[in-house]
């Protein structure tokens, strides 16, 4: 930690304002998050002319209140996916949203991670170990969230790279990276005639791009839409949940064998990652009318930019927020949102995580990593812990079926 930091937590104001594109800031924010939470929970930021919100309570009712929206004609993730669930609100978002909901429902979620994602969580899984590669985290992290989707979506297994490249303009536009919007609208365009051509007798016949198609209340720009939505929400913070996720096992061995012995401590371990770490750190809303948060009078009209992450560590809600404690009992985290826009997918995106860590105690009897100690996530939106490097020891036997 910096000087000047340390400085800033002492209790005087940072010097500089929040900057997302501080190298000093994402490598590690959270020592500006605490500073904000605990002296200005509601910061207007002249940088960026908008207001942050940083504190649990107050991040919790901007999610649910109907005095925010997550409305604006000019958002950037209009401008990569067109108009779609994410910046709708009233009874279109109500209709996209319920056409898209029948694949993630609880019931489903669960048979479709027997189905299909522990199948292919532990193909790759083999093969990658099968190789022994010591990269395996991130290649799996590369590959398996786009298939998922791809099979949720009913698309062709062998199209997932395509789509991974197609998508990845358009997932850097969103997070604020250096890719133009003449590539993004090039990708986009490309995207969209490759799903108008899987409507809807083609490959997409079996899965949501048809069941979209075929609902009758959406427009083609509906359906289209929806579908480069979900292909971009369904991978990016997967893959970093992946990343986040494998690497923090690794890097904790007690914490490893204990989950060899006692499966049931799986969900827990997933859940404290993703509020410890989550692989999406801020969200965007509007004020819908004149209002007061947090004792900072707002206009109608004015962007807020939602911390999820600063909430996930905020001490009134989790004691030592800073510490990853599998065993909490406290609230749920913001992870994945809360109210009318909580993330459509999450209890998918939790069975694949789980899936992922099961796969791995089956078929590894020791990991760590061999870079060092456990390095912080990286990025500005969207977060992820990067080149995790790890050794490991095969068991003899794998319990799913086959030697190693």
């Amino acid at each position: 930690m910096s000087t000047s930091t340390k400085d800033s937590l002492r209790g005087n104001r940072p010097v500089d304002d929040i900057d997302f594109a501080a190298a000093e800031f994402q490598r590690d924010p959270w020592p500006s998050y605490d500073w904000y939470r605990e002296h200005e929970p509601v910061h207007l930021s002249q940088r960026y002319g908008a207001y942050f919100v940083f504190g649990y309570e107050h991040v919790r009712r901007v999610m649910t209140s109907p005095g925010f929206t997550a409305f604006h004609p000019f958002r950037v993730s209009r401008r990569a996916f067109g108009p779609t669930m994410l910046d709708q609100e009233g009874e279109h978002h109500a209709r996209l949203r319920s056409a898209a909901a029948a694949p993630f429902r609880p019931r489903a979620a669960t048979e479709f991670g027997r189905r299909v994602v522990a199948p292919l969580a532990e193909g790759m899984l083999d093969d990658l170990l099968r190789q022994r590669r010591g990269d395996f985290v991130a290649r799996l992290a590369e590959r398996l969230p786009m298939a998922v989707v791809c099979h949720v979506m009913g698309l062709p297994d062998g199209d997932s790279g395509r789509l991974r490249d197609l998508m990845r303009p358009l997932v850097e536009y969103v997070d604020h990276g250096t890719v133009s919007l003449e590539e993004v609208v090039a990708a986009r365009g490309e995207l969209r005639d490759y799903l108008r051509d899987a409507l809807p007798a083609g490959p997409g016949a079996d899965g949501l791009l048809n069941a979209l198609a075929e609902n009758g209340t959406l427009s083609e720009a509906d359906v289209v839409n929806t579908s480069v939505l979900l292909l971009a929400a369904g991978t990016e913070t997967t893959a970093a949940g992946i990343t986040n996720l494998l690497s923090r096992v690794a890097a904790e061995p007690e914490v490893f064998r204990r989950l060899s012995d006692d499966r049931s401590l799986v969900p827990a371990v997933v859940t404290e990652t993703l509020r410890h770490e989550p692989p999406l750190h801020v969200t965007l809303r509007f004020a819908s009318r004149d209002v007061t948060l947090g004792g900072v009078d707002i206009p109608e009209g004015a962007p807020l930019q939602v911390v999820l992450a600063s909430a996930n560590r905020d001490p009134a809600v989790y004691p030592s927020p800073h510490v990853w404690d599998p065993e909490r009992t406290a609230r749920t985290p913001l992870t994945f949102g809360m109210g009318r826009h909580v993330c459509l997918g999450m209890g998918l995106a939790q069975q694949e995580l789980e899936i992922v860590l099961h796969g791995v105690l089956d078929r590894i009897e020791e990991l760590e990593l061999t870079g060092g100690p456990l390095a912080t996530a990286q990025g500005r939106t969207f977060r992820a812990v990067r080149d995790s490097e790890c050794a490991y020891r095969l068991r003899a036997v794998s319990d799913a079926g086959g030697t190693t």
